[in-house]
């Protein structure tokens, strides 16, 4: 008996299918986390608190992204890039003036946030309430900015899981547990955030310490070729930038475009369905990042068939996880949404919108990572800057006529659009992962 234990146990290890499901648990405590916190915000905050909350979520989102600099997709990178070929200082290097910079720059960010929020809420929500909260979302970004970092850091050192941890899966449950202890004030809730993802701070900082000794020695690789050298972190980091900032610029503009047309009620009611919708994404993401290190693995070392193989293997795993989410979703929207509030109903169409590009989202959910870790990232940065140009001018065009439908809209379309691009984009740029006709036998 424990013998065939074991030996299920060596045959998942050998496939990382382990990983894989140690990924979905993390991600699956987030959903929850997540959720609960939504349904409670939306429920005990109601509409006009809870929109106000969603508003400096985003804001702290998208200036959090903009810290970052896109260092921390470089540093996963180039970690474990140099690993894979035993250069374990050029490893060290890469995190240490990663996490500097990436603290410098969230510093800043936090300041320029304080200074600037009581003008933003003026005169760009027309929600003079608004300032305190925005104020206190300073306090979230050093500490989010961090967290985010380090989980990268830790995916470069094929530490997916505890990366996912810090990231994601502990951040959202002191936030969950105050208002669970009645604590219902968007600024309580903001400074509970900050103090959540410091703890997620120390503990990726000790999983960090913990493998330090593996980027501190050169280790020679006798089967590897010498490979070309790469790029500085700096140039790494360069298009990474422009992706992040659009990314975050797509999950943010259809929010924030709505709440100059809208009012709070509506923006928390596309707020609310738009994140359960992109649960189906953060379990993408999951697989994606457990996936990275691999792909950057066997680019360096130019294994080619074991890179097919970890991509069609995400793309199955994808597929098996999220498809049935996404019919649930679509089939009982009304009911989902009655669990949130009846106010909460009339974004039920916008759902099932949002679900269409979520489909889509799981038949290509790795390509991205697949360019970043390769190399290809101004492949990746170009086509993230036309999906910018498609967002923006349907944000224009959609939201202020059809408001909350129109946000879902836009949302949707972009995202389809980036998947199929980045699907293209893979097959042109790395043809080697084209299926030879022996395998498509």
């Amino acid at each position: 008996m424990r013998s065939a234990l074991e030996a299920i146990v060596s045959g998942l290890m050998a496939r990382c299918l382990l990983r894989y499901f140690g990924a979905l648990a993390i991600r699956g405590m987030e959903v929850a986390g997540k959720f609960g916190l939504y349904l409670l915000a939306a429920r005990l905050m109601g509409g006009r608190e809870s929109g106000l909350l969603f508003l400096c979520l985003t804001w702290v989102n998208f200036a959090s992204t903009a810290a970052r600099m896109g260092l921390e997709r470089a540093m996963s990178r180039h970690i474990a890039a140099e690993l894979a070929v035993g250069r374990g200082q050029a490893a060290r290097h890469a995190l240490v003036s990663g996490l500097g910079w990436t603290a410098l720059a969230s510093l800043a960010a936090a300041i320029l946030t304080f200074g600037f929020a009581s003008p933003a809420a003026l005169y760009l929500y027309h929600e003079p309430e608004l300032a305190w909260p925005l104020r206190l979302t300073a306090f979230v970004l050093p500490a989010q900015t961090l967290a985010f970092a380090v989980g990268f850091v830790l995916i470069g050192l094929s530490r997916g899981v505890s990366a996912q941890l810090v990231q994601s899966g502990l951040p959202a449950l002191l936030p969950l547990a105050a208002l669970l202890a009645g604590w219902r004030n968007v600024g309580t809730v903001l400074l509970v955030y900050a103090g959540s993802y410091a703890v997620c701070c120390c503990i990726g900082g000790g999983f960090v310490l913990r493998d330090w000794q593996r980027v501190m020695l050169d280790r020679v690789q006798a089967d590897v070729v010498e490979p070309e050298p790469l790029a500085t972190l700096s140039a790494t980091a360069r298009p990474f930038l422009v992706i992040e900032l659009v990314q975050a610029t797509l999950l943010a503009l259809p929010v924030l475009v709505l709440g100059a047309f809208a009012d709070a009620v509506a923006v928390s009611a596309f707020s609310i369905v738009n994140r359960m919708t992109m649960m189906i994404n953060t379990i993408l993401v999951s697989i994606a990042m457990i996936a990275a290190p691999a792909f950057a693995r066997h680019h360096r070392r130019r294994e080619f068939a074991q890179l097919r193989q970890s991509a069609r293997q995400a793309r199955w795993l994808a597929s098996l996880v999220c498809l049935p989410i996404i019919a649930v979703m679509v089939l009982i929207p009304r009911q989902l949404l009655s669990l949130l509030g009846h106010e909460f109903i009339v974004a039920a169409p916008a759902m099932i919108v949002l679900c269409v590009g979520q489909f889509v989202n799981t038949l290509f959910p790795t390509e991205d990572m697949m360019l970043a870790m390769t190399g290809h990232g101004s492949a990746l940065c170009r086509l993230n800057l036309q999906q910018l140009i498609v967002c923006c001018g349907l944000s224009a065009a959609l939201i202020p006529i059809l408001g909350l439908m129109g946000a879902a809209i836009v949302t949707s379309v972009c995202l389809m659009q980036g998947r199929l691009s980045f699907a293209i984009a893979v097959h042109r740029v790395l043809p080697e992962l084209s299926l030879p006709l022996a395998e498509t036998a």
